[in-house]
């Protein structure tokens, strides 16, 4: 029998997210070098896992993962399931978008999303924030940083070019100086969106 996180104990299966997680959130090597044991090249996430799709299981094996698994392990199981797709959430959610700009123009849904957000209050909105959001934050800032290198990578190469003309102009005269920040203005507005893949 193939291994699988499915195969996996809870516990065995923490162990390998925790690896995972330890080779994301690895320093990164230095741009152009090879990295070494424990480092990941600079920008780059570690190797997707391949969607998968889990064949019925017996009814008592639903109920145990529903009721039981969920109450000991909920978090080890949300997680199994995000890594362990049925189909890629991303496809599946750009070939939904025709259906979720129609549900928008939609009175009726656009009713009952005004219904939804008036029965909470801005006291809730801060609580939540504070008990989930505040506690979320520094990771999901540390997950994020091989996009930010990537973006980096690729944007800060721009940046100094436009910095190196701007420094190149004359700021002599008060119109030199207002001709610069105009420069400087234009040219940072015209280099938004250049550094995306």
């Amino acid at each position: 029998m193939a291994l699988t996180m499915d195969t996996l104990s809870p516990e065995e299966a923490a162990a390998v997210r925790g690896m995972r997680t330890t080779r994301q959130g690895a320093p990164a090597a230095p741009p152009g070098e090879s990295p070494q044991p424990g480092q990941r090249a600079w920008g780059e996430y570690p190797p997707p896992n391949p969607a998968t799709v889990t064949p019925l299981k017996d009814a008592a094996t639903i109920v145990n993962k529903q009721i039981e698994a969920a109450q000991a392990v909920g978090a080890t199981n949300y997680l199994l399931g995000a890594q362990q797709p049925k189909a890629d959430p991303i496809e599946a959610g750009i070939r939904a978008q025709p259906a979720y700009e129609a549900a928008m123009r939609d009175p009726a849904v656009l009713r009952r999303r005004e219904a939804g957000l008036r029965r909470t209050n801005i006291n809730e909105w801060i609580t939540q924030v504070e008990n989930k959001g505040a506690a979320r934050y520094a990771a999901g800032v540390s997950a994020s940083r091989p996009k930010v290198e990537r973006f980096w990578q690729a944007f800060h190469g721009l940046l100094t070019q436009h910095v190196q003309k701007i420094r190149s102009m004359p700021a002599v005269t008060p119109a030199d100086r207002k001709q610069r920040m105009i420069a400087n203005m234009d040219g940072l507005a015209g280099l938004r969106g250049k550094a995306r893949g």
